[in-house]
């Protein structure tokens, strides 16, 4: 049955998330109990830079703050406001070095851990 939910922000679920330059607060929000195709939440970094390439599709929304997604193509100077789209299989850096960022993420698809045979970090 089709359905809405309103998740408050004070109530996200936010945990660490260790990567191996620091650790992020992932609030992983929209998950397979939710949704069977696409995944979504807040993520919260400061002065850290992961180092990753996307295993789905991904849209990033800049809440708060700013970082730098740094590709073969060059930097995108993410500010609050700003839309990210990142295609599947881009190989990127999210640069929070000396800057902390607040945004939200919306992915597809949102099993892409266990297609990959992995656990999401």
């Amino acid at each position: 049955m089709p359905e809405a939910r309103l998740f408050k922000r004070a109530e996200l679920p936010f945990k660490d998330c260790v990567t191996p330059s620091g650790v992020t607060q992932t609030a992983r929000t929209i998950t397979t109990s939710i949704s069977k195709q696409m995944g979504g939440g807040m993520e919260i970094g400061e002065d850290v830079c992961i180092h990753w390439t996307t295993l789905y599709d991904e849209i990033l929304f800049i809440h708060k703050g700013s970082m730098i997604v740094r590709t073969s193509a060059g930097e995108l100077e993410c500010r609050p406001g700003d839309i990210v789209w990142l295609s599947e299989g881009v190989t990127l850096d999210y640069d929070m070095t000396g800057r902390r960022c607040e945004y939200f993420y919306a992915l597809f698809p949102i099993d892409w851990a266990k297609r990959n045979n992995m656990e999401e970090p």
